[in-house]
């Protein structure tokens, strides 16, 4: 598994829908959409903070795909829980860790 990222690129949210002018006529025979979002509370990128974030994960999954290891995440379905195994590149389980201690490896402690 290929756990580098490549470059991010944002792009702007698409622009609100104007409103044609208003008439006393047209708003009576106008039905109302439920297909449009107001998105005018999302911010046209993402906040520098975020960005240096995913920056800083994709820079340690980097170094972990260097050392030859990769975290794999995945669901157990008897107690709904995530579990998150540390593999070498071939798929072997290494260990389990609790997935507390896998934010805390993407954080840059040594595994």
């Amino acid at each position: 598994m290929d756990l580098r990222i490549g470059d991010l690129t944002f792009s702007t949210p698409p622009s609100a829908p104007r409103k044609a002018p208003s008439s006393a006529a047209a708003n009576q025979f106008m039905v109302p959409r439920s297909d449009r979002a107001d998105i005018g509370g999302i911010p046209a990128e993402p906040p520098p903070d975020a960005l240096r974030e995913v920056d800083r994960a994709a820079a340690r999954a980097e170094e972990l795909w260097n050392d030859r290891r990769e975290l794999h995440f995945e669901m157990d379905e008897d107690s709904g829980r995530v579990v998150v195994q540390v593999r070498d590149l071939d798929g072997n389980v290494i260990r389990t860790i609790p997935p507390s201690e896998a934010l805390d490896v993407l954080s840059g402690r040594p595994l």
